[in-house]
């Protein structure tokens, strides 16, 4: 059910690589998802209180291949043009994304602590 087509919304992901010895990131991939904002009393546990900066996505193993730790993805801000370093994006992967046997799930951080984007 999670990963219905009109269940999903558009983000953007930008790849991170190393250019000598310069973080840069990719050009913004748009990517139609299943994101949910981490909000129950197990995220609670496991996260601490910063439990409302996490976005969880349920989407295809078959995209294991796309995400990688510390990628940064525009969620809620459309991306600038010429941007190689991402400043802009709100969010970041947190970790590897954990593939099962159907289905894979992303947990992605809040770059930035003003929740409203201001």
């Amino acid at each position: 059910m999670r990963n219905l087509r009109r269940n999903k919304k558009l983000l953007y992901l930008c790849q991170k690589y190393q250019d000598g010895m310069i973080t840069k990131f990719r050009e913004p991939i748009p990517l139609w998802e299943n994101y949910v904002p981490t909000n129950s009393e197990g995220d609670l546990i496991s996260m601490g209180m910063e439990y409302p900066m996490y976005l969880r996505i349920k989407t295809n193993v078959s995209e294991r291949n796309m995400f990688h730790a510390k990628d940064r993805v525009y969620v809620y801000v459309e991306p600038k043009k010429n941007d190689s370093l991402c400043k802009d994006a709100d969010y970041e992967v947190e970790s590897e994304p954990m593939p099962y046997l159907n289905d894979m799930e992303v947990v992605l951080k809040r770059l930035s602590s003003d929740v409203n984007g201001n």
